[in-house]
């Protein structure tokens, strides 16, 4: 496929310019010109070109852009252009995005995970720009604190890392945001009347919040709870592009 189809295909898709984010979302190296084999990986980094590479894939396509976020100099030196060089040399083109994978309402992380413990999505919240990241899924009968976890344990490869149970005794009503989230999406699904929050990594200040706002809350790992983007995007391609297209899991365990 023709890189420029392939790009237009993605944004269509995954439609990057209604998000309000903080990377590059889309096209971050040219180094082809088609598109014949792709790999998708949660981050960017070495260990997944080198993975591409070896494969022979001519395209990569990530959840996490690292060298792309706003602030980072993007300066073709250094370790960056030390990447930037293998690319261009070994014919590999990176696509990133960062917030359409994670709100996307089919293939994103907070979708899939709620699809993964059979939750039906009932609302959505967390604004970033003109679309939300967050969903809300609710289970049909409620379930123990206990029975929350074993789910969990059953979704995640990893299992639980945290969790902190200061809310309801009975579950049914969960607000999910994946890789990390602050008080203020936390605070945003206890006024939705969620019971619960399943996030991935946690700043210090969360537990507290937690304790002292009647909060329960699970941590299952930033990475480890936004491998389902990408996952399924690789299912995705494969099946209507007809584009080999394959996940590496390269496992990072915050």
């Amino acid at each position: 496929m023709e890189l420029p189809s392939f790009r237009a295909w993605l944004d269509e898709l995954l439609e990057p310019k209604s998000f309000n984010d903080f990377c590059v979302n889309g096209l971050c190296v040219e180094a082809n010109d088609k598109v014949t084999k792709i790999v998708t990986g949660v981050s960017l980094r070495d260990q997944l070109i080198d993975v591409a590479i070896e494969e022979k894939a001519d395209c990569i396509i990530v959840h996490h852009p690292n060298g792309f976020w706003k602030g980072e100099s993007q300066l073709p030196v250094g370790k960056f252009g030390e990447r930037l060089r293998k690319l261009m040399r070994n014919g590999v083109s990176v696509f990133g995005f960062h917030l359409p994978l994670d709100g996307h309402r089919e293939i994103g992380n907070n979708a899939m995970i709620a699809k993964s413990l059979q939750l039906n999505v009932v609302q959505e919240f967390m604004y970033e720009g003109l679309r939300t990241i967050g969903v809300i899924g609710e289970w049909e009968s409620p379930a123990t604190r206990e029975e929350f976890l074993n789910r969990l344990n059953k979704t995640f490869t990893h299992g639980v890392q945290n969790y902190f149970f200061h809310g309801p005794e009975q579950i049914k009503r969960i607000g999910i945001c994946s890789g990390s989230c602050g008080v203020s999406g936390i605070r945003e699904a206890m006024e939705m009347n969620c019971d619960a929050f399943i996030t991935g990594s946690i700043k210090e200040e969360i537990p507290i919040y937690c304790q002292e706002y009647g909060v329960n809350l699970v941590s299952c790992g930033h990475h480890r709870t936004e491998v389902f983007c990408v996952s399924a995007l690789a299912a995705k391609i494969q099946t209507e592009l007809n584009i080999s297209a394959k996940f590496i899991d390269l496992d990072n365990p915050i």
